[in-house]
Formats: C-alpha cells, sequence, structure tokens
C-alpha cells in the first residue's frame, strides 16, 4: 500500500520514479526529481491539490528563493510527472533566462556566529545544525540529502554534485554535535536532515527556517538561504589560501636568504684573496 504522503494527483511520486519507462535515469536525475516532486507535495500539503493556480503560486514560491536555472529542473521535474499521469492541461512553461542574476550576499562571521547564538538560544538546534553545515562544509543545497549518517560517522567521503564526484569533510566539532543529534532523534541511517514524515528537507522549509532565525537574530534577512551560507565558506577558504600561500613566500624568501648569506656571490668577494 503506498504512503499517503508519497501521492499527488493519485499517483505515487515512488511508482513514477521507478517506473519501467525512466529506468534510463541516472542517480543524480533520480534523487533529483524524487527532491523536486517531495517539495511539491510539501506545498500542496499545506495548499491542497495541485491545480493551475495553486502550481502558479508554487513556481512564485520557488522563484523568490531559487535562479531560473534552478526553478526550472523543479517544473522540469513536475512537469514529466504530470505527463506520466496524463494530466497534460497542469503542464508548465520554463522559465525565461535573467539576463542578469543577483549573487548572494554571504554573511560575515559576526553575523554567523549571531545566527548560531540566536538559535542555540531559541533551540533551535536543527536549524543551529543546518547554519553550521554550510558555513564549514560548503555542502550545496542539492547534496543535502547525501549528508547521511553513515558519511558523519565516517567523517569524510564524497557527495556527487552535476554528475561529479567532490570530496566531503565533517570538521570534528560539527561531527560530534550531528552524531548527538542523530541519537537524540532516532537517526542511524540516511539523510540526517529529514522531516517529519521521514523525507529529505525541502528549500522551502530550510529557507523560511533560516529567514525566521536572520530576523530573530538582527542578520538581513536576504542572507537566510544556503547561497549566503555557502558564501561565507569560500570566502573563509579564500582567506585562508592566501594566508598560507604568503607564508609559503616569506618561508621560501628567508630559505633563500638563508643560502645567499652561506653561499652568495657578494657574501664570498669578501673572502677572495687580494
Amino acid at each position: 500500500m503506498e504512503k499517503k504522503e508519497e501521492i499527488l494527483q493519485g499517483f505515487s511520486i515512488s511508482a513514477f520514479l521507478n517506473d519501467e519507462k525512466n529506468s534510463g535515469w541516472n542517480p543524480d536525475t533520480k534523487r533529483g526529481y524524487r527532491s523536486c516532486l517531495y517539495n511539491l507535495w510539501e506545498f500542496s500539503t499545506r495548499n491542497g491539490p495541485p491545480d493551475r493556480e495553486k502550481l502558479e503560486r508554487w513556481r512564485q514560491e520557488l522563484q523568490t528563493n531559487y535562479s531560473w536555472r534552478s526553478v526550472n529542473r523543479y517544473l522540469a521535474a513536475a512537469n514529466n510527472y504530470f505527463r506520466w499521469c496524463g494530466r497534460l492541461d497542469l503542464v508548465q512553461e520554463h522559465c525565461r533566462p535573467q539576463a542578469v542574476e543577483t549573487p548572494a550576499e554571504p554573511l560575515t562571521r559576526a553575523e554567523y556566529l549571531k545566527l548560531l547564538r540566536t538559535a542555540r538560544v531559541q533551540e533551535q538546534q536543527r536549524t543551529y545544525l543546518l547554519v553550521k553545515l554550510f558555513v564549514t562544509t560548503g555542502v550545496p543545497l542539492q547534496c543535502l540529502d547525501q549528508v547521511t549518517a553513515e558519511l558523519i560517522r565516517q567523517g569524510s567521503g564524497t557527495i556527487s554534485h552535476h554528475g561529479n564526484e567532490e570530496p566531503f569533510h565533517c570538521p570534528e566539532v560539527l561531527q560530534k554535535e550531528l552524531l548527538e543529534y542523530m541519537a537524540l532523534n532516532g537517526i542511524y541511517r540516511g539523510p540526517v536532515f529529514i522531516t517529519r514524515s521521514g523525507h529529505p528537507l525541502d528549500r522551502s522549509n530550510l529557507c523560511r527556517s533560516l529567514q525566521e532565525l536572520c530576523r530573530q537574530a538582527g542578520v538581513p534577512e536576504s542572507k537566510g538561504n544556503p547561497r549566503s551560507l555557502r558564501g561565507l565558506y569560500k570566502v573563509t577558504q579564500a582567506e585562508i589560501h592566501e594566508t598560507v600561500e604568503r607564508l609559503q613566500r616569506k618561508i621560501y624568501d628567508q630559505l633563500l636568504e638563508t643560502e645567499q648569506m652561506s653561499i652568495g656571490w657578494q657574501s664570498n668577494e669578501a673572502n677572495r684573496p687580494a
């Protein structure tokens, strides 16, 4: 018997994903479609079964948090599902490319710490951990369902992003907190961040939580999204690399100066016979 929460338009999401006609999809495509359709399902639980009007509202909600390319990935998943269901009347047009996309404004380190303090005071453990995860690991939102209990116990591994295998490392301080969270919530396998029904956390719920935390912490709400959090990770990594390179150059210059004092041409001039 199909789970009620997996059903849209009277058809199971799992049945669609596992249909023999879709057997040629690679794992990344299937994983992406699953995430997109559960986002639509979650929207439907709040707003009722999909129809033209509700799908337009869903589209607008996506556009507040996603780039046009990401919105089109969600629409592609929904359109394929509705075609499979025979509901061609619910198929939507894709978004047109935007001439200029406004880049996400990264958090500052001080704002990041304010978010953590506020989440801790408000006892919002999951939001606290999500903020720390994006900032300290740089994991893309699309890969959040790949942050599993198994991966966290290992501490490091790889995640698949746009078909490429990328390294993932969980800092020890975050690993300890995640292990405690997993034990407290009985999460022993599969994605760490899930809804009450056991499905991967979708972007809409995540962004609402982050924006609410920003309001409580006095941080601009425009920074309450995973891209801004990852922006701080990227800035921090760039600063660390610049510092390391500067230290490498300094140490190398000191090495050359030491050698120059010993065997440099000018240093030997004074020791040459008249």
